[in-house]
């Protein structure tokens, strides 16, 4: 009865690890913004865009251990369909045009 008891307990552990990965995968969990605005394409939309903090490990070699946190400020364009994609924060209309296409 015991090992029923904790195999359950880290079979709910695993599944809310899993939870709030693919919910912060998706864009379920909120990220945190820095900045927003909007960009007009040609055909008249307007479309959203955002700045935020994106962290991620950096090492200058192979290593096992990890390297240090690197906090870089990134943007992104909402398409019409509601997908977030990368761009650059001066070319979010034309990385936009290119996915619309």
């Amino acid at each position: 009865m015991k090992g029923r008891h904790m195999l359950l307990i880290v079979a709910i552990v695993v599944s809310a690890v899993a939870l709030v990965l693919l919910a912060w995968q998706w864009d379920l969990l909120p990220r945190d913004v820095i900045a927003t605005g909007t960009v007009q394409t040609e055909d008249g939309k307007t479309l959203e865009t955002r700045q935020f903090y994106r962290a991620s490990r950096q090492d200058a070699y192979k290593s096992s251990a990890p390297g240090p946190l690197v906090r870089e400020a990134v943007w992104e364009v909402r398409l019409p369909s509601g997908r977030w994609i990368d761009c650059d924060g001066a070319d979010c209309k034309a990385a936009a045009g290119r996915v619309m296409r």
